[in-house]
């Protein structure tokens, strides 16, 4: 896997990006931002156990990327979540970063537009690991059957 930053990220615009969703950022995910303002990933899966499907991703959205799906989805989502990423087909990654609901924190794999069988408007959002740290050594690791 390889991954290539955007933009230069940096402390700053990762806290004044905090401050305009009005909740904490997880430390990985917050420490990721200051590093890499957004991230093209190169060969790189993961799998979505309740659908039995691996999925290949895409990117890691910027932080401009990441305002306008806050701004477009939030309603959609669980309180003090947002959209990270995408795979190739444009079905979101989203962070839960607390429990909500049925939700617990961690990321999930948001399947908009109910490209798999599993998938309609009424379950369409499946989760896949804990936490960003988690979901990156995911990607780093996984190879296909």
């Amino acid at each position: 896997m390889k991954i290539e930053a955007i933009n230069k990220g940096s402390e700053a615009k990762a806290l004044d990006f905090q401050e305009f969703l009005g909740f904490t950022l997880p430390d990985d995910y917050f420490n990721f931002l200051a590093q890499n303002d957004g991230a093209i990933i190169d060969e790189a899966y993961f799998y979505v156990k309740d659908i039995g499907e691996y999925i290949m991703f895409d990117l890691f959205y910027d932080i401009e990327e990441c305002i306008e799906t806050y701004e477009e989805f939030s309603e959609d989502f669980p309180d003090k979540s947002l959209v990270i990423g995408r795979d190739p087909g444009g079905a979101m990654l989203l962070l839960v970063t607390t429990e909500v609901g049925d939700f617990s924190k961690g990321i999930y794999f948001y399947d908009h537009s109910h490209f798999f069988e599993a998938s309609n408007s009424d379950c369409n959002t499946y989760f896949v690991c804990d936490t960003f740290s988690e979901f990156i050594t995911i990607l780093e690791h996984t190879t296909l059957p």
